[in-house]
């Protein structure tokens, strides 16, 4: 099973359910083509991850080439990431979210279509683990600016150096093509502070 129906299977998601074991899970909130979420499954048995992708032509995509290369530790579920967050997670049991070049909505009546807002990001960290993670990154400089702000003093977390934790993971589709064209990137990243701490 790569491809996951929430109406089949327990809700809030149970890892063990989904996996068939008990790991560190990781998610791709956006997994888009799912180059990213695949390189990183191949190098690291250890952890499982569950890409998580709306536009139903790149979950299938995402399905497809994840049979293709035989990822045991690869679950797939088509639905949005408030969806994910707000009904379907469990909290304090994701190792690692990436948000990895989300959609700006450029346009200002747009806006309201953004992913990172205040409740979006309280909800990422009530779900988080202690000690587990966010990394986000984007190309477009007015979102990071926006992002900057919703992710400062979130509550029950602290800043970490996101240049050293991306030098250790795969690129994105994306993220190798904006490096072609010279386009500058940002990216940030935090931590879950112990829940005695939050």
């Amino acid at each position: 099973m790569i491809a996951v129906d929430p109406d089949a299977v327990t809700v809030p998601l149970r890892w063990e359910e989904l996996f068939g074991r008990r790991a560190p899970v990781h998610v791709d909130l956006g997994s888009g083509k799912c180059r990213f979420l695949l390189e990183l499954a191949a190098a690291r048995s250890d952890i499982d991850l569950l890409g998580v992708e709306r536009a139903r032509k790149y979950f299938e995509l995402g399905c497809q080439r994840t049979a293709r290369r035989g990822l045991p530790n690869v679950r797939m579920l088509h639905t949005t990431g408030e969806d994910l967050l707000f009904r379907l997670l469990p909290e304090a049991s994701v190792a690692a979210f990436y948000v990895l070049f989300p959609d700006p909505w450029p346009k200002k009546r747009h806006h309201k279509r953004r992913f990172f807002r205040r409740e979006n990001a309280l909800r990422i960290v009530e779900c988080l683990e202690p000690g587990g993670r966010l990394l986000v990154k984007t190309d477009h400089p007015e979102y990071a600016e926006v992002i900057e702000e919703v992710l400062h003093g979130l509550p029950g977390t602290r800043p970490l150096d996101a240049e050293a934790l991306f030098a250790a993971l795969p690129l994105t589709g994306f993220e190798h093509k904006y490096r072609i064209e010279g386009r500058p990137i940002r990216a940030f990243a935090l931590e879950r502070t112990l829940l005695s701490e939050s």
